[in-house]
């Protein structure tokens, strides 16, 4: 599953959205994004340890695609916190 926000279009819009932040704002929605990737994280071994244990198949097939879109989104977090990473340094430059 590709998510929508590893779209180049996408992540330019986010760039120069970024761009025109506060460097405070940076560092705070960097952080805010880690927390949330922590979260999915979290998420994701909760349903897999469900998952291990429950003999619903149909039920576990559900829950795999859930595990699957929380990583979806932990991509495109990912993919968010390096620009703003980048924003930083070219600030910091």
């Amino acid at each position: 599953m590709a998510t929508s926000i590893d779209e180049p279009d996408k992540l330019e819009v986010f760039a120069v959205a970024i761009s025109q932040l506060p460097l405070e704002n940076l560092h705070n929605e960097r952080a805010r994004m880690e927390n949330s990737i922590g979260h999915l994280q979290r998420s994701n071994r909760e349903i897999e340890h469900y998952i291990a244990e429950t003999d619903d198949d149909k039920e576990k097939e559900e829950m795999r695609g859930v595990i699957l879109e929380n990583e979806d989104v932990i991509i495109g977090q990912k993919l968010r916190i390096e620009i703003i990473k980048s924003e930083i340094t070219r600030r910091s430059a």
